[in-house]
């Protein structure tokens, strides 16, 4: 169990986040040193919602302040496969323009999300020549592990990917809401199908899979590691820093973006460590 950023949580009336503020979730507690604190740790996830320039914002503003304290860091990305690696630390040396990088990173296929949403972050990892670091696996690998299973898929055929802890019950029943609204889940979405088990079962395989490249970081000697991904897998810490725990690594943080305007829930645990105010979008 990592230990909080703050002291004894206390109970709190406003459940609003300020833009431009950080939050402890359920804490009275001033976060001003909120990214000192951060830099401390070893794994600091930054969560997001994919299409909101918003919390591309922040991430870029929040990496660069980390930077300050911990410039030896490596930034982690959920939108690459390991595949791709290679492209990745030639980008980092500055040996590629945009057109090329994005063209030999497959970015349409691999994501296909506004690639300008992301660029600048890509720039700012290039301009202080910081690691880029490939998390995840092909999603034809993802996709034969969820329909065959585990056992049914040798590691080789996983990318090396290794068994993934089971989901706590909370976390099982936040995927199941997911899961009615995917296309895949039929009219007539229910817990116990063999749909939803294999929703469960590529998510956690994608859970595992960044968490082994984060802890391979760690274990590498890199002081810190910075995870760029959605921010589901972070949430209530659920998802990767489960899968981190269960690989031994609990020096981590997570943070996520929030709107002001929405109301953030009182939990426990809490839905992140921190919380930074963001201004609805337009």
């Amino acid at each position: 169990m990592r230990p909080p950023l703050t002291g004894i949580r206390a109970a709190q009336s406003g459940r609003r986040v300020p833009v431009g503020a950080w939050v402890y979730p359920g804490s009275n507690e001033k976060p001003d040193d909120v990214l000192v604190a951060l830099a401390k740790r070893g794994v600091v996830l930054l969560g997001e919602s994919h299409d909101e320039a918003e919390h591309h914002h922040w991430q870029l503003h929040t990496i660069a302040a980390l930077f300050s304290h911990r410039p030896d860091m490596v930034l982690g990305f959920e939108m690459f496969p390991r595949r791709v690696q290679p492209v990745l630390d030639r980008w980092s040396r500055g040996e590629l323009n945009e057109t090329t990088f994005l063209r030999e990173v497959d970015w349409p296929q691999i994501w296909g999300i506004a690639g300008e949403l992301y660029l600048p972050l890509f720039h700012f990892a290039r301009m202080h020549r910081l690691p880029m670091l490939a998390l995840n696996v092909d999603r034809a690998t993802n996709r034969r592990v969820a329909a065959q299973g585990f056992a049914a898929v040798s590691r080789g055929e996983r990318e090396d990917v290794d068994d993934p802890a089971p989901a706590s019950a909370s976390y099982r029943d936040r995927l199941f809401e997911w899961f009615k609204q995917h296309p895949g889940a039929g009219e007539e979405a229910r817990a116990d199908s063999e749909a939803f088990e294999r929703f469960v079962r590529a998510q956690l395989f994608w859970d595992r899979a960044m968490a082994e490249a984060i802890a391979g970081a760690r274990r590498n000697g890199r002081p810190l590691v910075v995870g760029i991904m959605g921010r589901g897998h972070i949430e209530y810490g659920d998802g990767v820093p489960h899968q981190l725990a269960a690989l031994g690594v609990d020096d981590v943080a997570t943070a996520l973006p929030w709107c002001a305007d929405t109301d953030y829930p009182i939990h426990d645990p809490p839905i992140a460590d921190v919380l930074f105010g963001v201004a609805p979008r337009p």
